[in-house]
Order: structure tokens, then sequence, then C-alpha cells
């Protein structure tokens, strides 16, 4: 009797940085891939502890932290202990050139596949974690569906909508959603930190992201 091999599964973590309904001119979104989530369950942690203070007493808990409210301390520290982990990161930057982008699930899951793109035809078995965006059972299940129609037929999806509160991977791309973000919009060095991990990074007006995958898949 023929044994197959194991199945090769990454996880994925997502989140974004900027609004998709203001006016503004930058959007960005995020993917944090690993083979082994648990070894970086610490990494927010550690870099709370690292920065001083007191976790029984601070005002935010390391689950709670995020690249806005996190101190410039805390943000280096993630980010110098990702840049060591055993991850691959994709970045999204949505050039909106001022344009309110409505909040839909077609909207949401079409910025999902750009930028799983990048990696799905090498990485088609994955557990992807996206955060809690939507919270109607309807929209995640549009959402969903969308992606599930786009991936891979050789590969092996599963999605999840979770709080990136008890989420590690999703809180961990907020933190490179964020210095995407402030990079590209204010030359915010701290992004840098992050070069060597960084597998694919793509930038494209929205108007161009929405028609290729309306109108050529």
């Amino acid at each position: 009797m023929s044994h197959k091999p194991p199945l090769s599964v990454v996880y994925a973590g997502l989140d974004e940085s900027g609004s998709l309904t203001s006016a503004t001119d930058l959007f960005t979104m995020a993917a944090v891939v690993t083979p082994a989530p648990t070894a970086l369950k610490n990494i927010i942690r550690r870099a709370a502890l690292k920065s001083g203070k007191r976790l029984g007493r601070q005002r935010k808990r390391p689950n709670e932290l995020k690249w806005h409210n996190a101190s410039q301390r805390i943000r280096l520290a993630v980010l110098d202990s990702l840049a060591q982990a055993d991850v691959e990161l994709f970045v999204l930057v949505v050039q909106k050139e001022h344009r309110r982008i409505a909040d839909t699930p077609q909207n949401y899951a079409i910025l999902v596949c750009e930028l799983l793109l990048s990696c799905w035809n090498l990485r088609p078995n994955m557990a992807v974690a996206l955060d809690q965006h939507f919270s109607a059972v309807a929209q995640r299940a549009a959402v969903d569906t969308f992606i599930h129609h786009q991936w891979p037929p050789a590969g092996i999806l599963t999605i999840s909508h979770v709080d990136s509160r008890h989420n590690t991977l999703v809180q961990l791309a907020d933190f490179v959603a964020g210095s995407a973000y402030a990079w590209h919009k204010w030359g915010d060095q701290t992004y840098r930190l992050l070069e060597a991990r960084i597998v694919a990074e793509t930038a494209a007006l929205w108007s161009d992201i929405k028609h290729r995958w309306l109108s050529e898949r």
C-alpha cells in the first residue's frame, strides 16, 4: 500500500491599514505566511516586555497592541523579531487616488486575492485567517466564496474570520501593513527592517485592480 506524502500547509494572517471609505490616497494590506505559527505567538508579548513596561499595569495588553497604538519602541521590537522569524511577507499597496471605495464583501475579497496572488501558486495549501472585517455571516460567506473561486484548483484553502486579539498572525499582519502605510505615506524607515522577509510588494491603482478581477477572470 503506497502512502502519499503529507500535505505542506502554510498559515497566513492578513490585515490592513488605512481606510477604504475615506477619500484618502493610500490603503495597504499585508499577509504574514509561515509553516510554524506557534513559533511567533510571543513576539508581541516579548516586544512589550522589552519596551520596559510592566504588562500587568500597562494601558494596552499585548493582545490589544496594534501598529496605531504601539509605541515606536514596541514597533521596532516587533518588526525586528519578525525580520528574524521563519516568515514570508506579502504586501499590497493600493493607490486610491482619493477615491471612496465601498467597503463591500466583493471589494474586500478582491483585495485579498490581489495580495495572495503573489504567493498562492507556490503555496497553494493554505489556512488563511482574515481580520474580522465583517460581522454578518452572509458577508463573510460572500468573501469566502469569491476567494475560493479564484484559488488554484490543485490547492487546499481554509478561511477563518478572527478577532486579531486572539490571532497572532493577524496581529502581526497589522504591524506589517501599518509599517508599509507609514513608509509609503511619510517615508517612515521602520518598514525597511522587513526587507529581507518581503517576498513581494505589489502596488497598483484601485481602478486597475478591480477591473482585472472582475473583467479578466
